[in-house]
């Protein structure tokens, strides 16, 4: 028999990303204090044609094919701008947030720690205009 026992630390701590208007892709500090950013060398994407989704691939050696992690104010960001042009992101009106979720299974095969990018659905509420005629 085989059984797995989760652990709640393990599941306690929330990973978020985001695609800022700027696209970069940033960190939250509590992200990047989990995950170690401080002392890793970069980050990798990778897609997966079929399912079309996004994985993130922290990497702890150095390599002319990582996004270059940068820390401001306790903050990680990598410079994905040119990344998520080509893919077709349209960060510029909004920020697209993501959920990290791990992925152990494909550490050997992509090079890294892996985390699968769930993208998240933010429902915004309209914003309703007021005239001028009639209303107070």
């Amino acid at each position: 028999m085989a059984i797995t026992l989760f652990s709640a630390k393990d599941f306690a701590q929330k990973l978020k990303v985001t695609i800022q208007a700027s696209g970069k892709l940033g960190f939250t500090g509590e992200t990047g204090n989990h995950l170690h950013l401080a002392e890793r060398a970069g980050i990798k994407i990778a897609k997966d044609d079929e399912k079309d989704v996004l994985y993130l691939i922290i990497i702890d050696t150095p390599s002319e094919d990582a996004f270059e992690l940068r820390s401001s104010s306790g903050y990680y960001s990598a410079e994905t701008s040119r990344l998520f042009d080509y893919l077709g992101y349209d960060y510029s009106e909004a920020n697209i947030p993501f959920d990290l979720v791990r992925q152990d299974n494909l550490d050997e095969q992509l090079g890294g720690e892996v985390y699968y990018m769930k993208r998240r659905t933010n429902k915004r509420k309209e914003t309703f205009q007021r005239t001028s005629e009639g209303e107070s």
